[in-house]
């Protein structure tokens, strides 16, 4: 079986908001769910195959596009991307839709600090082929570009991740460069499907909680630790369970 990186979006964040834009052009009733017709249309596509499938797999993987029927509704955070009039404005959604893909958001916790180069390694610990580890790693450096993802202290909150094996889960569209569910885990040797499995992350720090474990990125800044520090305080009461 030929060997294929875990899925991320084929296309920049600046590409799919600019495909976008055409959807929501296309779209006459703003309440009414855009059906595949009229978004292959809009796209530039002559069938659902291919490039088409990445393409509005991609938008979806960026929660710019939601599932509504057998149709697909622009999402919040994209309403929000495309009502902007000013770059402080878009800032913040385009920053929780480059964050949406799950593999993206692997690399925001690990390695936001590091070169394009490092962040090629770290995909290809996680599995993924050379080709692979250079294009997600292009995409992400671009869309950090964009969105100022260095920048960002706190993640934001993003929409849950959930699928059935052999299924992608909601907003992750079909794998755009690899099977489905595999998100950016570890793969693990061998000829068969690659597996998710528990295993030691050096690049972590896993603290054993009564209700979990709760799973610290090593090699934050001096800022970023003054900032979980404070944040910790600040949330005290609705983080520690009454033990009464």
């Amino acid at each position: 079986m030929k060997n294929r990186s875990p899925r991320f979006p084929f296309i920049t964040l600046n590409e799919a908001v600019d495909l976008l834009r055409k959807l929501k052009a296309t779209q006459s009733d703003p309440a009414q769910p855009l059906k595949r017709p009229e978004m292959l249309k809009a796209l530039d596509y002559a069938s659902f195959h291919g490039a088409a499938v990445k393409t509005i797999g991609a938008l979806r993987a960026y929660d710019l596009l939601r599932k509504d029927g057998d149709g697909v509704m622009i999402s919040p955070v994209g309403h929000e991307i495309l009502a902007a009039e000013t770059e402080e404005a878009r800032i913040e959604p385009l920053q929780k839709a480059a964050l949406s893909p799950l593999c993206f958001r692997m690399i925001w916790r690990q390695a936001r600090h590091a070169s394009r180069g490092e962040v090629k390694e770290l995909l290809l610990s996680r599995g993924f082929t050379e080709q692979g580890a250079k294009r997600a790693s292009r995409i992400y450096k671009e869309n950090n570009q964009l969105a100022a993802l260095v920048d960002l202290e706190l993640e934001p909150v993003l929409p849950e991740r959930r699928g059935k094996p052999g299924r992608p889960g909601p907003g992750e569209g079909r794998p755009t460069e690899g099977r489905p569910n595999r998100g950016c885990g570890p793969a693990k040797k061998g000829t068969g499907p690659r597996r998710q499995h528990a295993a030691v992350n050096p690049n972590s720090l896993t603290l054993p909680m009564s209700t979990g474990p709760a799973i610290i990125p090593k090699g934050i800044t001096k800022k970023e630790f003054r900032t979980l520090m404070e944040t910790l305080r600040t949330w005290r009461d609705q983080l520690v369970a009454d033990e009464g």
